[in-house]
């Protein structure tokens, strides 16, 4: 519950600005993505693709699974398991497991808490800033990645979270 607050109070915080900057939205195609970092890289993911946001939760270990599989989390009566995505795609992360935020995927059948280091809000784009421009194929991220957007001379690439739920590595968790 408190999550959708957050992912509230980051949408009225862009309306407050753009109506301050007097930016007029329907001018264009517009965006929404939820910024986040993973190993010091900044990323954005489809708004529609994260269903929530949290702090790291109380966790249950599940034996006999990768590392990367850090357990599952009572969430409202859902059980929620949780990735360590810097751990999955084996990128260094010096942050600490009580200051990383989790976004929560529900889609296709698929519910699963995704652990990054920090969530730095909402972003919106226009139609016109996207480039088909994937990141190089040695990032860890290409496979999950959709393209970029360009704004303000920095690019965020796309990572599309529900990628994940095709990629049999990230599917089978178990050992052995």
């Amino acid at each position: 519950m408190a999550s959708f607050g957050f992912i509230e109070l980051l949408r009225l915080t862009d309306l407050a600005k753009a109506r301050a900057t007097g930016r007029h939205d329907s001018d264009y195609t517009q965006w929404i993505g939820i910024a986040f970092e993973v190993g010091g890289q900044e990323f954005v993911a489809p708004m529609g693709e994260v269903s929530e946001i949290l702090a790291v939760p109380e966790l249950t270990p599940i034996p006999l699974t990768k590392p990367w599989l850090l357990g599952v989390a009572n969430v409202r009566g859902r059980l929620l398991p949780l990735a360590d995505l810097a751990k999955f795609l084996n990128i260094d992360s010096h942050e600490r497991l009580k200051n990383k935020k989790v976004m929560v995927v529900d889609q296709d059948g698929f519910f699963s808490g995704i652990l990054v280091d920090q969530v730095t809000g909402m972003v919106q784009f226009s139609g016109s800033e996207y480039q088909d421009v994937p990141l190089p194929e040695e990032s860890p991220f290409a496979p999950y990645n959709h393209g970029r957007f360009v704004k303000d001379d920095k690019a965020w690439h796309v990572v599309m979270p529900s990628l994940l739920f095709h990629d049999t590595e990230y599917l089978n968790a178990a050992l052995g």
